[in-house]
């Protein structure tokens, strides 16, 4: 069921101010994956009928490419109708000067499967590092093909494309997963993050921005758990942490 809390404007301003370290190019591209994969179609046009008045605003095709990943973690009916939503939005938010924001009409790379395995390889290993080899007996275990799929489409196909740095789409991965309350995934995310170069202030501030767009509730609740298992206790107390909310008028 979705989470969302109803999005506006303002709202977006207001998270993406005072986000340092995190970029704000980084987290609207969290916040575009986060809300795909909480499903909501109407919040997901607000969103991103709020970010592309952004100034300066995000590359639109970095934006729509962070929705389309978001598939492999939310499913495609989810993807599809977020970037039928995003495609609306980029619509409303053209230039009549200049035209309508373009958008790549012709798929990015043709079909070659022995490419895809040998960069879907890769890019497993620096996600999960030491834990690589683990995770895909795991994943064989239960099903060789899923496991199979996950390396050649997931890793190789989608995740290996160049429009993103893979520090980017780890970001994308671990927002996109907050919502779904899908723990050991998290987990391993988060500490993909960081073997792809953020830093855990960064994703600190990640959870914190993306959190807020969700009702608090058990996903959220979870969310914050997994990432103290990872990152280590915040140095705020939960007692200082609700303080904090009462004061920004966000209880």
């Amino acid at each position: 069921m979705p989470i969302a809390k109803r999005v506006e404007t303002a709202t977006i301003a207001f998270l993406l101010t005072g986000i340092d370290p995190l970029s704000q190019v980084d987290a609207v591209l969290a916040m575009c994956a986060a809300i795909t994969a909480d499903g909501h179609g109407e919040h997901c046009r607000r969103l991103f009928d709020a970010t592309l008045k952004l100034d300066p605003r995000p590359e639109p095709e970095l934006m729509r490419e962070a929705i389309l990943q978001t598939h492999l973690f939310a499913g495609y009916p989810r993807a599809l109708n977020a970037l039928a939503a995003f495609k609306d939005a980029c619509k409303k938010a053209g230039n009549p000067l200049t035209g309508e924001i373009k958008l790549r009409e012709e798929p990015l790379e043709g079909d070659d499967p022995a490419l895809f395995r040998k960069r879907g390889r890769e890019l497993f290993d620096l996600i999960y590092k030491d834990k690589a080899e683990q995770i895909d007996r795991f994943a064989r275990s239960n099903s060789p093909d899923l496991a199979d799929w996950a390396i050649v489409e997931g890793y190789g196909r989608v995740l290996s494309r160049p429009l993103l740095e893979p520090r980017q789409r780890s970001l994308c991965i671990v927002a996109s997963l907050i919502p779904l309350d899908v723990a050991p995934q998290l987990k391993g995310h988060v500490q993909g993050a960081l073997n792809t170069g953020s830093t855990p202030e960064q994703l600190w501030k990640l959870l914190d921005v993306v959190s807020r767009l969700f009702n608090e509730g058990a996903e959220t609740r979870g969310a914050k758990r997994t990432f103290e298992e990872v990152l280590g206790k915040q140095i705020m107390s939960e007692e200082e942490f609700e303080e904090d909310r009462k004061w920004r008028g966000l209880s």
